[in-house]
């Protein structure tokens, strides 16, 4: 018996050596050639020397963890002046953005910003002038298998900030019915107070990007040709461009029989559709082409139309009159949140669906309406109700019309603009 213990003793003991020394070369092994990749890039410019590093490196799948550290040096990397409000971060490989932090402090040392990567992508420079930033770019423990590093490096550089505000159009030179678009990058300060706009063809709503504002100016049917001066204001900056607009060639059109509006009918549209031209959001809800709001519908009164009732002109058409199949489905022409339903004297019943920024789509004669209120949130090409033999679809921003046609074409309209580098909110 004594002799069976023994041996079996040895046998663990023999174990744990081979076991020990096993654990021994690999711990041993795993050095500072095995640390992750360093590296990160600040807006364009790349961090390649940390200034110092923790890392825990996993041994034999994470049985054991052998630490490496390096205590940060005081010394800092000079970058080149950044000129775009926010500066972006990228990683390299093995880092992760909820496992980096950054602090930035102005040159009064005192923080302007410290958090996460995830919430460095939302910031922007308070003002111009110089700053010190402190990275720790690594990742967390997260408990997957096999394990990985866990750990960073750390990176400490001063930069210049030298912003100064842009203006441009997404177009130079537009045609009677186009929406332009109006961008102003360089607001610091996180953009908390937006530009504003003087142009006579119309009012300009800005919602806010990562680097700005981007608005939307409508050029109308009846717009006069020729130059036209767009100043923006941006606290204390103004800023100043031209479009040039063309004429369009607008057909003509045989006016619809109908009986004149009576006082009461125009004063009820007035009160009920007018109101609502300054009223909304700031934030867009479309993010592609909007949609004809009904399917099978031929066009039976182009926008900006001549209308002449026998030889004598009626106006022009503001809005897009639509040749309906029977009970067709009346829909959303892009998301939004309705703004009003019902019926009024002058143009029956009657939807409206507010998209942001001062675009509303207008939506005239109805034959009814069904599952919608004023308040809803509505999506692109969810169900209004059933349209009438014709379907009257107006866009607006603010009180100028533009040509629904072209927004449902997508693309070049600048509705659709996305500014080069920066990110949409």
């Amino acid at each position: 018996m004594k002799r069976a213990l023994l041996w079996l003793l040895m046998v663990l003991l023999f174990t744990a050596l081979v076991l020990g020394g096993a654990l021994g070369f690999f711990y041993y092994s795993t050095d500072e050639d095995d640390l992750p990749p360093a590296g990160v890039t600040l807006a364009g410019q790349p961090l390649t020397e940390a200034a110092g590093y923790h890392w825990e490196l996993p041994v034999l799948g994470g049985v054991l963890w052998r630490e490496f550290d390096l205590s940060p040096s005081l010394a800092s990397v000079e970058l080149q002046p950044i000129t775009t409000p926010a500066a972006a971060l990228t990683l390299a490989e093995d880092m992760t953005a909820d496992g980096t932090t950054l602090q930035l402090k102005s040159a009064g040392g005192v923080t302007v910003f410290e958090g996460t990567a995830a919430q460095w992508k939302d910031f922007t420079f308070p003002a111009s002038g110089e700053y010190s930033l402190t990275i720790r770019a690594g990742r967390q423990a997260s408990g997957q298998r096999p394990a990985k590093p866990v750990g960073y490096y750390q990176y400490q550089c001063r930069f210049f900030v030298n912003v100064q505000p842009t203006l441009t159009l997404s177009t130079s030179e537009a045609a009677q019915g186009d929406v332009v678009a109006v961008y102003v990058a360089g607001a610091l300060g996180g953009g908390s107070v937006p530009p504003t706009a003087q142009c006579e063809l119309g009012p300009v709503w800005f919602r806010p990007t990562q680097n700005g504002w981007l608005g939307y100016l409508p050029v109308t049917y009846n717009a006069e040709g020729g130059d036209w001066p767009v100043t923006v204001t941006l606290e204390d900056t103004t800023l100043t461009a031209t479009l040039s607009v063309r004429s369009t060639e607008f057909p003509t059109t045989q006016a619809s029989d109908s009986a004149p509006a009576t006082d009461a009918a125009n004063e009820e549209f007035r009160r009920v559709i007018w109101s609502l031209y300054d009223q909304g959001s700031n934030q867009a809800s479309w993010s592609g082409a909007f949609q004809y709001p009904a399917q099978g519908a031929s066009i039976f009164q182009a926008y900006g139309a001549y209308l002449y009732d026998g030889e004598t002109s009626a106006g022009r058409a503001a809005n897009l009159t639509l040749l309906c199949p029977e009970n067709a489905l009346v829909t959303s022409p892009a998301p939004g949140r309705v703004a009003y339903a019902g019926q009024l004297q002058l143009t029956g019943n009657t939807v409206v669906i507010d998209h942001g920024c001062g675009v509303k789509s207008y939506l005239f004669g109805l034959q009814s309406i069904a599952g919608v209120a004023a308040g809803d949130q509505v999506s692109a090409g969810q169900g209004l109700g059933v349209a009438g033999r014709k379907l009257i679809w107006e866009v607006r921003i603010g009180n100028k019309s533009v040509d629904p046609q072209k927004l449902t074409r997508g693309g070049s309209d600048g509705l659709f603009y996305r500014p080069v580098g920066d990110a949409l909110r």
